[in-house]
Parts: structure tokens; C-alpha cells; sequence
């Protein structure tokens, strides 16, 4: 049987950074001192750490952290919850309006139930379909497929998508074994920041065009035959044998989250734009046409190379592709909703612009993101 695909828009954005911005110069106070750490992870904290955050781009960030007590001010539902309210009240909806809540984060407050359910109880929606997604940075790109083609289908009419990244988890002194530390998992705390983002997405009536349409969406993972760029343990691979599990992730260090900068650098840019150019090509949409390219780009550096590879292909300039991370810090897969929220209410995005949002996972490099025609 035929059945008439629904047209999809952007209803309303919402975002929520934690707590008063975290300067360069206040980081270590806030996460607590890294103290106990070997010599050569102490002396990179003085020297190359400080550099990082020099020529990063990064003014300030935020973390849902207390600075006296370094205890976590919100878990992943109460950062979710603020930037769900606030979308919907862009979108003019209530919660019992929901009836397809999308959360997503690369972590979770419990194994069991799912943060999906604890946001829905905070929002106060009795009975809604409910998926969680565990990703990262692609996590946004991936519910919002899951949500249009849902809604293009008519099996829903409003979908809440909701974003939640939680760095300062692993960044605070206190989480690590110290003794076990690299020096790279020390720089990924001048790196990342917290915060939550979301959109409501809702189908228009049959022949009628909705405001801001969403044109698609895509997503692929392309780390079949590459080694994950980003790792945290402490799951069952870690606590599924030996007589002392728990006390054994701790004393190896494996709980630590850690990045593979060295492949990050030499292929993050190149598989970003790489991303873009599929999604595009899949969509059927004219790189020309576009007047926003979104993407979660953590420093400057990587934003240059982002940005001469964007030129030299697509011939995108920094008009059309621009460093957002400045006042906000990297905040993940948060990012790119995050920015769209700002460029919304600030009036950058104008009525008929198009914008193409994409992100690069490095955890097992996945690549998602959606084009929305303002």
C-alpha cells in the first residue's frame, strides 16, 4: 500500500549551560587539582596544558559542577530537563503534548531504568513512546533520523529531542585514579564542557509545508575497520570477570575516559567534511544552496582544518562555516543543537536560510546530522 509521506519542521530549540562560566585561569579550581598524578603527567598540566588553552579559541565554558565542593550540581536528567522546557516553549507546546520523548547521551544515571524515562517523569508526561540512544557527539544526527521518519509516517505528531553531555563526570580530580593518569586523559579536561540541548520536531497536515522544514537526515557509522579514537571503561567488558571487579577497574585506571589525539587530529576534519558531502549527495542538496554549515569542532586548530578542507571542496567559507565553541566550550554531541538554539534566538538564522548540521563521532567514528531549511 502507498502511503503519502508527511513534510517535517523544527517547531522550537532549547539549550541549558550549568552553572556560572568556567574561565581558563578557574578550571583546575573548579575540577578540583590533579595532585597525585606521575611527574610527567604533573609537568604536562603545567606546560602543555596551559598552552591548550592559550591557542584553543575557548574563553569559557561551563560544568555542572560545585567549585567549593567538586560535587556534580545536576546528572544527566536535570541538565536534559531546562533545555527540553525551554524548546517546547519555543514550540508552544506542553509536555502532554509529547508523544515521542528521543534523549541521548554517551552515559546514563542508572543502568536500569533509562535517563529516557527519568526526563519524562521530570517533564511530567504520564504516557509517551520513548527511546534512549547511547552515543556521543553523533547522538543528535541519529535521533533526529529515528524521530523524521517516524513523523513522516504519521505514527507520531510531536517528538521531543533532547541532548545531554556530562563531561565533568570524568574530569573532576576526585574520579581518577590518579597514579594511573595519561597525559591525555588530563588534557581532555581543557577540552570539553557540559550542557544540553533540544528541538521539537512535529509532521504538517497532508499537502501543507511546515516552518523550517527538516530536509533529512543521515547517519553512518565508518569505524568498521578503524580503532576507537575515544574510550571509557568501567562496563561489562571491564566488570565481567575477577574476584574483585569494581576495585580492579579503579586500580587499572580503566574507568578513565581517554582520546586518541593523534587520530583525531590526522582525520576528524577529513571525516567531517567527508560526512557532509554524503549527506548532502543522499538529500539531494546543493552545497551552494547552503548558508550555515553547523559542526561540533572543539578548537581552533581543528577548525582550520575543518575550514580549508570545507573551502577547497565545497568552497565554504567562514561566513558559511564559523568557530561556535568560544563562550561555551566543546560540549560534545550537545554542540550543534546548542549552536542551532543560539543562532535561532540571536536571529543569525533567517527565514529561508539553510542549515546543515553535522557531527563526527570519534568513539568508533560515526558520522550524523540533518539539513533544515529555515
Amino acid at each position: 500500500m502507498n502511503q503519502t509521506l508527511l513534510r517535517v519542521g523544527v517547531t522550537g530549540t532549547g539549550s541549558f549551560l550549568p552553572n556560572a562560566p568556567v574561565t581558563n585561569d578557574q578550571i583546575d579550581n573548579v575540577l578540583g587539582r590533579i595532585t597525585d598524578a606521575p611527574p610527567r603527567v604533573l609537568g604536562f598540566i603545567e606546560s602543555v596544558g596551559k598552552r591548550m588553552l592559550d591557542h584553543g579559541g575557548v574563553r569559557r565554558r561551563h560544568f555542572a559542577v560545585d567549585p567549593e565542593t567538586h560535587e556534580l550540581t545536576h546528572n544527566l536528567a536535570t541538565l536534559a530537563e531546562p533545555a527540553a522546557r525551554r524548546a517546547l516553549e519555543a514550540a508552544g507546546r506542553e509536555p502532554r503534548d509529547v508523544d515521542l520523548l528521543l534523549f541521548s547521551s554517551p552515559s546514563y544515571d542508572q543502568t536500569t531504568p533509562p535517563t529516557s524515562t527519568a526526563l519524562q517523569e521530570r517533564l511530567g508526561i504520564e504516557r509517551c513512546a520513548e527511546m534512549e540512544i547511547h552515543s556521543n557527539c553523533a547522538g543528535v544526527g541519529k535521533m533526529v533520523q529515528v524521530a523524521y521518519d517516524a513523523l513522516r509516517l504519521g505514527r507520531y505528531r510531536t517528538a521531543l529531542i533532547v541532548y545531554s553531555q556530562l563531561s565533568s563526570v570524568y574530569l573532576r580530580a576526585q574520579y581518577f585514579n590518579q597514579a594511573q593518569m595519561t597525559k591525555t586523559q588530563a588534557a581532555l579536561r581543557y577540552i570539553l564542557a557540559d550542557g544540553s540541548a533540544a528541538i521539537v520536531l512535529e509532521n504538517a497536515p497532508p499537502g501543507s509545508q511546515p516552518p523550517h522544514e527538516v530536509l533529512g537526515a543521515y547517519v553512518e557509522s565508518i569505524g568498521g575497520k578503524r580503532p576507537p579514537g575515544m574510550t571509557a571503561g568501567g562496563g561489562v567488558a571491564d566488570v565481567g570477570a575477577g574476584a574483585d571487579p569494581i576495585c580492579g577497574v579503579h586500580r587499572r585506571g580503566a574507568h578513565h575516559l581517554d582520546q586518541d589525539f593523534a587520530a583525531v587530529n590526522r582525520d576528524a576534519a577529513a571525516l567531517l567534511l567527508e560526512g557532509v558531502c554524503r549527506m548532502l549527495e543522499s538529500l539531494k542538496v546543493d552545497p551552494a544552496s547552503c548558508d550555515h554549515f553547523i559542526g561540533s569542532v572543539p578548537t581552533m586548530q581543528l577548525y582550520g582544518d575543518n575550514l580549508a578542507r570545507f573551502q577547497e571542496r565545497l568552497n565554504v567559507g567562514p561566513e558559511r562555516l564559523k568557530f561556535r565553541a568560544t563562550d561555551v566550550g566543546y560540549v560534545g554531541g550537545t554542540s550543534i543543537l546548542l549552536h542551532l538554539d543560539d543562532m535561532v534566538r540571536s536571529g543569525e538564522l533567517l527565514p529561508g536560510q539553510t542549515a546543515v548540521l553535522h557531527s563526527v563521532e570519534s568513539s568508533k567514528w560515526m558520522s550524523a546530522g540533518f539539513i533544515v531549511r529555515w
